[in-house]
């Protein structure tokens, strides 16, 4: 059930549909660049941020599918993944292909 998609329309302002999509992703940029802010200082491998705003943008992008909310949240998140670690296509690929995937300290 996708919850607001099944209200009568006119019950939700689309304005206010846009903001909540405006908020997710302003709040999505904000986490990728603590993530990249991360990797400059050293704390963090591009890899393991890109992995972990991915799957931050993930459950994003579930909450407003659940809610109804048509998004362009995954596509941004994407493009972030990429801007941090620009081999992210081929890392995802790999922990895929691992069995079973770790963290190596």
């Amino acid at each position: 059930m996708k919850i607001l998609k099944d209200l009568p329309p006119g019950t939700i302002w689309p304005h206010l549909l846009d903001a909540v999509e405006r908020t997710v992703l302003a709040d999505l940029r904000s986490y990728a660049q603590s993530r990249q802010n991360d990797v400059d200082r050293g704390a963090e491998t591009a890899d393991l941020a890109a992995l972990l705003v991915d799957k931050y943008c993930e459950g994003l992008a579930t909450a407003l599918h659940i809610a109804g909310i048509d998004s362009i949240v995954r596509h941004e998140g994407d493009r972030l993944c990429r801007e941090i670690d620009p081999e992210f296509d081929a890392h995802r690929t790999a922990r895929w292909a691992a069995r079973p995937c770790s963290l190596n300290y």
